[in-house]
Formats: structure tokens, sequence, C-alpha cells
């Protein structure tokens, strides 16, 4: 079997708790969604909302306000991991986008988020990573999936222009007691800066001129010096209309240092590649060459940790440039 500790560290949840977790706000979304015909994402929310602060967004019957009481003190006791409540989470969320009839490509596959963790471990190695920035944070899935396994406390700021997903990447990042702030803006109109690291899954796009493009070219000044953006990007990103111009544009402030081609297997439609872009900084040296990677499919044992051991040689045969 593939040893996940390899290149992400493995955590250990209790399959237990996640059920605990998920069977209490499932049932608080429930009561709502029946007696208040309130969406199950939107309940699971207020769900949040009670066990944090023992409050209500809407107003509900004295009956019901005892049932939602009776679940919560079934919780009080437990103390529950971050990457529990992330999987529980999760879950609920897969559960609400089929209730709402949404996709769920619209959640960040775990398995991404985990090696991203194992990446950013390379290119931050003992250098602490204070603050992340997901400027398209929705629920916060992915920021937390990786925070969780690089085991980082950093505050977390996100952006988005759903206030549902708002409030559930705010709601979660306060249940694993991340320090955060989520705005529900719409992303161009967000501009501070100082970020140790941005995080983020573009969405597919056809429009002209290309959304992520926009996105990058928009960020990448809020970036620290010699900090890191990560995108997770579509396979045809480099071959959109205008893609001259964004390459010229990121030279000035930056420079590719890597591209890893995730396993098709991990996507219904639409495969994605993960872009790293450095920003330019007067400390250090510009690399000679980018990490180019081909990742296999984490089924296949073989490849997958022969990949790895690249990767690993990679970035041991570039300390130097790496500060």
């Amino acid at each position: 079997m593939l040893n996940y500790n390899r290149f992400c560290g493995d955590i250990m949840v209790d399959k237990k708790q996640i059920e605990s977790f998920y069977d209490y706000f499932d049932e608080v979304a429930d009561i709502l969604y029946h007696n208040y015909q309130k969406a199950y994402i939107e309940g699971m929310n207020e769900a949040f909302n009670f066990l944090l602060d023992a409050e209500f967004k809407d107003e509900y019957s004295n009956e019901d306000i005892e049932k939602i009481i009776v679940l919560k003190e079934k919780l009080e006791d437990t103390k529950f991991e971050r990457e529990e409540v992330r999987k529980a989470v999760q879950l609920g969320m897969l559960k609400g986008y089929k209730h709402s009839f949404s996709s769920n490509s619209l959640i960040t596959p775990d398995t991404i988020g985990i090696f991203i963790g194992y990446i950013l471990k390379k290119l931050y190695k003992s250098k602490s990573i204070k603050n992340v920035l997901d400027p398209l944070v929705g629920s916060g899935n992915l920021v937390y999936t990786v925070l969780n396994h690089i085991e980082a406390e950093a505050k977390v700021f996100g952006v988005d222009n759903d206030i549902t997903k708002c409030n559930l990447a705010r709601n979660l990042g306060d249940l694993m007691d991340y320090e955060n702030e989520i705005f529900y803006q719409e992303t161009f109109t967000y501009m501070d800066k100082g970020f140790d690291l941005i995080l983020t899954d573009m969405p597919i796009s056809e429009k002209t001129p290309y959304f992520p493009y926009q996105v990058i070219n928009h960020y990448i000044d809020a970036v620290n010096p010699g900090g890191f953006m990560i995108s997770i990007i579509e396979n045809d990103f480099f071959e959109k209309k205008g893609n001259d111009i964004f390459k010229k544009e990121i030279d000035k402030k930056g420079s590719i240092f890597g591209l890893i081609k995730l396993s098709e297997s991990l996507f219904k439609n639409n495969p994605k590649s993960i872009l790293i872009i450095r920003k330019n900084s007067e400390d250090i040296k510009p690399s000679k060459d980018f990490l180019l990677v081909d990742l296999p499919s984490f089924n296949e044992l073989e490849d997958f940790n022969a990949t790895i051991n690249k990767i690993d040689t990679w970035f041991a045969s570039r300390e130097d440039d790496i500060v």
C-alpha cells in the first residue's frame, strides 16, 4: 500500500468521531429543512452557529430549539481533531450539493490538498507560513485541508461572492480554531497585500478575457517577496487567448516555479494541473529550470512512488535556490 507519510504526513482520524459530528449538523439541517424549508447547507451553517455561539440567525419554535439543544449536548464533552471536523463537514457539503443539484466538482478532492501540503513543505521548509489567502475560497475545504496536513497555525483570509459558502468557510475555520477573515465580495474588489502564500482552485472558464489570468494578475502583487502563489488550473491554461500577454505580465513580477499535471483519474471532466508561481525578491536567485511533473494516479503505487522520489531529488538538488 502507498505510504502517504512519504509525502504529506499521516493524520489519524476516528471514523466514529467523524460520524458523531456529522450526525449533529445533519439532524439539525434536517429539522430546519422539513420545518422551515431551509436549504441543507444553510441548515448546516445554523447548526454551526448554535454550536459556536449558542445562537441562531433566524427564529425557530421552542420545540425545535429544545431538540437542537439535546443534539448539541451530545457533543459537549467530545474533543474533535481538526481533520475529523473537516471531513465531517465535507460529507455534509457533498450531501448539500446533491440536494441543490450542484456539482461535487465544486469541492477540491482531498488528495490534491494533501499533495499540495507535501509541496509546500518543500517550498517553505522551516520557514513559517503566518497567513494564507484563497481569493476564491468557496467553502474553504482546500485551504483547510492543506493547513491541517502541514500543521501550520496560519491565519486564513478568503474571498467569495457566495454568502452561503462564505459563512461555511468562516464557520469551518472557527470550528477548527483557525483565526480567519472571510470576505463576501467580488474577488477583484479585494485589495489587501502581504500574504506568505496564496492558494486557490480556479473554476472552469470559457470567457474572454480568461478569468484565471485575471485572478493571478490581480493577486500576484499581494504575495510577499519570495512567496508563492499556487493555483489549480485547467490543463489547457497556457493555450487560452491572451496567454502571451499573461506570461509577459507574470515575468515582470514573478516566475513560474513549477507545473504539475494531475492524474486524470481525479476528475470526472476537465482534468487540471497545479501551477506554482514565485514572487520576485532581491534575495532570491531565479531558478535555472522549473519543476515539471506528470503525476500518475495515486492508485498506481509503483509509478506514483517513483514520481515522488523524482520530486524529492529535484528539490534536494536545489536547496540553495529555495530559501
